[in-house]
């Protein structure tokens, strides 16, 4: 379940899908929280209270999801080689919009199932 995450050029069964899927889920969930906490404190130094961070973290939050879930997206298509590969792209396409609106947990879900295509290199 949890074999070659950090090979992402390997094609997965499905439950080796789900594993990939947990893993950069959670991993991401706290990097994004991570950096976004870092980038509230450094600018916008005014937010002093628990509901001023959660205001803000609504407003960047979705933002580190998507530039979180581009990123692994490209890194999984660079490493197989398949960057002209319609399914590929359109899976992409529609993660963004996922990731937007449902956070990593619903966004990464097409961003795992990258990991079921075959390389090309």
């Amino acid at each position: 379940m949890f074999k070659n995450l950090f090979d992402l050029s390997v094609k997965r069964s499905g439950i080796e899908i789900f594993g990939f899927y947990l893993f950069y889920s959670i991993f991401g969930a706290m990097i994004a929280g991570l950096i976004c906490g870092i980038i509230i404190a450094v600018l916008h130094p005014e937010a002093k209270t628990f509901a001023d961070g959660a205001r803000l973290g609504m407003l960047y939050g979705p933002l580190m999801a998507i530039f979180y879930g581009v990123i692994i997206a490209l890194s999984v298509i660079h490493a197989k080689g398949i960057f002209n590969s319609f399914n590929a792209v359109l899976l992409t396409i529609i993660a963004v919009p996922l990731l937007y609106f449902g956070g990593i947990s619903l966004g990464f879900i097409p961003v795992a199932l990258l990991t079921s295509f075959d390389s090309r290199k």
